[in-house]
């Protein structure tokens, strides 16, 4: 926490120093500047074509039994594997005058449902269910399909304030955050005869860094790491029909969630005309939340009840484009 205020006294001071360095000009003075940018609002949207990763039992997960030829019996696990899916956000920020600094406001939205079939095609002769300690006999003549459908819902916003500094004769800039994120995330597996559900919701502080190296040719390599702490609530339940109890559900738990992203690309910038300017970005982008979503187990014979809560974190990855204005 010490850290912390001493990082945002810090940013408050070197805002309140005039800029030492332009967009266009040299640098002069100490090894490290602070580097205004042509002041101004901009928008930037950017498309991403990512894929989720969920820890344990997340995933949707059946267990097949299968018949060796020495008598002996094999269980297999099917989880789903995600597919690839477009995700998109968009970004407002200004860069105030005179000055190395700019406050920005960004929504990310990720929605990735992934459909998931399996059958009796490789003559198992027995199905297990991980989420509800359910096992179900098969005969050689029997027709059983497992059918269901996993989707995760992300929607985060980002409100940040952050201070441009360069250094290396203006080819190197970096670029210190501190900020406010909230996120809602969803996990809901959905069958025919039920449901796994969970769902997160929190706020909380959060940190960035940017850095820019600038080629020639208006070319330059980019970087972004940025990590919070978030203070929310996180609720699960299940549904089996033919269960005595047909719901199982945990109450609202209260649950801190840290997160962890970062990405790497290449931009290009044109200049149109005055302080007007756009950026094309292309990367790959990387992120992680520990342990926002809880797993019930349960158990449906002899008596129903809820065997336990299991944790689980998520995640997502994949290549990002984005385009910039600077109005």
């Amino acid at each position: 926490m010490k850290a912390l205020k001493s990082f945002i006294i810090f940013l408050f001071i070197t805002t309140l120093q005039p800029a030492i360095g332009n967009e266009c000009g040299g640098c002069l003075g100490d090894p490290l500047y602070s580097y205004q940018k042509p002041c101004g609002f901009y928008v930037e949207l950017t498309g991403a074509w990512v894929v989720p990763s969920e820890t344990g039992l997340g995933t949707f997960t059946d267990s097949w039994e299968y018949q060796n030829s020495d008598g002996s019996t094999t269980a297999l696990s099917k989880p789903s594997k995600a597919d690839y899916k477009g995700a998109w956000g968009i970004k407002l920020g200004y860069d105030f005058n005179c000055s190395a600094s700019n406050v920005e406001i960004e929504y990310f939205h990720l929605h990735n449902s992934k459909h998931n079939f399996n059958d009796t095609s490789d003559n198992p002769i027995g199905f297990g269910s991980a989420f509800f300690n359910l096992y179900v006999p098969i005969n050689p003549e029997d027709i059983f399909i497992s059918d269901a459908d996993l989707d995760y819902t992300l929607d985060k916003v980002d409100v940040t304030f952050g201070h441009w500094f360069a250094t290396d004769r203006c080819k190197l800039l970096i670029h210190p955050s501190v900020g406010l994120r909230y996120i809602n995330l969803e996990h809901d597996l959905t069958f025919l005869i039920g449901h796994v559900r969970s769902c997160y919701h929190g706020i909380g502080p959060m940190i960035g860094l940017d850095g820019e190296y600038k080629l020639c040719g208006g070319f330059s390599f980019t970087s972004r790491f940025d990590a919070s702490v978030l203070m929310g609530s996180v609720k699960a339940d299940s549904r089996l029909a033919f269960a005595a109890t047909n719901l199982y559900e945990s109450p609202s738990t209260d649950r801190i969630v840290y997160t962890f992203g970062g990405s790497l690309g290449v931009a290009y910038d044109w200049c149109i005309c005055n302080n007007s300017a756009l950026r094309l970005e292309l990367g790959y982008t990387v992120e992680n939340y520990i342990g926002p979503f809880d797993i019930i187990t349960a158990y449906t014979d002899p008596e129903p009840r809820i065997e336990k809560l299991l944790t689980t974190n998520f995640g997502y990855s994949g290549p990002f484009i984005s385009l910039r204005w600077h109005l």
